[in-house]
């Protein structure tokens, strides 16, 4: 260690220098001034360094070795001291991670035991969020994982539940930690610029078997399957087939509700879910073969609540179905809007727009599946980031039937003008944010809610109607 560290008080250790604040210690990969200097600037009191750092502002913790193998030994002790302890679920797929890790949550507490989820909504222990873990990865950082681990084991957590991605396995934010059981879903499109083509995006989902001590497979998903079938590792299917360890059937549906079979073994499970789209029932699934490789036996399946932002309800007095979910790629759209038309009476409107610099070849397939299912598409924009929304949008026409397109890039007026449209009996869906809370454009994070647009709009309405009343 190099520099006076009597005075120096740690928060946490993050390896990002635009995610530092007051407190942190900056682990430098590389060893970039740039990025060094950037830490220092937002607050760090110290450097994690493979190398002496001259004329560095703050102190230096020199580690005489390389980083990734630092951080290999790292999570090595963590799992050691703390994991061991606690079982780990860990979950990939290109559509439904969430749904499915807070499934999982939900089962497991309904077994009395004490869980902690980690994913895209956040951190939650036993169902309550933890705000010191607000980063927006949907894997967490390596350095705030192991936190979270040590956290864990001293609460005495029984189960840790997490969100994979492609991005988090490649990045190695897991490194070498052990997971129990590892969840394989689906694959579709989704950034596939980002790994440079489809074949090296599945192998950074693969990663997860190279973890995982136990697989649990979608039966219904070719990629799936392929990788249950090259696999030396103990393996819990899910699917329709009547050979998987777990098989879901659709008993029932109505405007409200859905009724589920699943067959474990000889067991029948029974529940029912608000109506959701039967995809939903592939997500339970997997979440009952998850209990099934932990070896806990279910008894009595409770009803599961989706997690916010997923095709969320949000009630009103006009009549009109206003649905908010967070699909945000082709296959997650076309199941979201095939769920709405299976019991769809009236008219079907869609808002969503795609996100800018990244997977600008998902664009066109997000425009097809908007227009095939609903009476109007109002395209606009959602996270531009750098990118300019007019060729966002641009790119979406490419794959839309023109009559049936409307273009608004205000988003909040793209979702009033889907309100006021929509009469009595007819279906909102607004799609790609779900449960976020800002838009993205250029350097800006700008406070921005789906849900309060709609909850203001319809508040606003009913103000007026009130106002309008004659007196009696």
């Amino acid at each position: 260690m190099i520099g006076d560290f009597q005075n120096v008080s740690i928060n946490r250790c993050i390896d990002h220098s635009k995610q530092i604040t007051v407190g942190d210690v900056f682990v430098s990969q590389t060893n970039n001034r740039i990025f060094i200097d950037e830490a220092i600037r937002r607050g760090a009191v110290a450097i994690l360094t493979e190398c002496f750092i001259p004329d560095c502002m703050v102190p230096q913790i020199i580690i005489p070795t390389d980083m990734h193998h630092f951080k290999r030994k790292l999570s090595t002790l963590t799992y050691e001291l703390y994991g061991s302890k606690i079982k780990t679920i860990g979950i990939t797929g290109t559509n439904g991670k969430t749904t499915v890790a807070s499934f999982v949550g939900q089962l497991l507490r309904q077994q009395k035991k004490s869980v902690c989820v980690i994913g895209t909504l956040g951190v939650f222990e036993n169902g309550n969020r933890l705000d010191h873990y607000l980063r927006s990865n949907t894997t967490l950082p390596f350095y705030d994982f192991i936190q979270v681990v040590k956290y864990c084991y001293e609460k005495k957590v029984d189960y840790i539940v997490l969100e994979a991605s492609s991005q988090g396995l490649l990045d190695q934010r897991l490194c070498n930690y052990p997971i129990d059981v590892g969840v394989f879903l689906n694959i579709g499109k989704d950034h596939i610029e980002f790994h440079g083509g489809m074949v090296p995006y599945k192998k950074s989902k693969e990663l997860l078997v190279l973890l995982s001590k136990h697989l649990v497979i979608n039966d219904d998903d070719a990629w799936c399957k392929s990788i249950a079938e090259k696999t030396y590792l103990p393996v819990t299917r899910f699917g329709e087939n009547q050979k998987n360890d777990v098989i879901y059937q659709k008993v029932d549906y109505t405007k409200e509700k859905i009724k589920y079979k699943f067959l474990v073994g000889k067991k029948a499970l029974h529940t029912e879910m608000t109506n959701s789209g039967y995809y939903n029932g592939s997500n339970l699934a997997a979440a009952i073969a998850v209990m099934k490789a932990l070896g806990i036996s279910i008894e009595e399946l409770k009803p599961v609540k989706l997690p916010k932002g997923r095709l969320e309800r949000i009630e009103n007095e006009q009549g009109i179905e206003v649905l908010i979910d967070y699909a945000h790629t082709p296959d997650a759209l076309e199941a979201s809007l095939g769920a709405i038309k299976t019991y769809a009476k009236k008219e079907v409107y869609v808002v969503f727009g795609c996100g800018g610099n990244r997977d600008r070849q998902k664009r066109r397939g997000m425009g097809e599946v908007a227009t095939k299912y609903a009476t109007k598409a109002i395209i606009t924009n959602d996270n531009p980031r750098y990118e300019n929304p007019v060729d966002i949008v641009a790119d979406i026409l490419q794959g839309t039937k023109r009559d049936k397109a409307i273009v608004e890039m205000d988003r909040k007026q793209a979702i009033l003008l889907a309100l006021s449209i929509a009469t009595k009996g007819d279906i909102v869906l607004i799609a790609g944010k779900g449960h976020e809370q800002e838009q993205i454009v250029n350097d800006l994070v700008v406070p921005f809610s789906d849900h309060e647009v709609v909850k203001s709009y319809f508040e606003e309405l009913a103000g007026s109607i009130t106002k309008n009343d004659p007196v009696a």
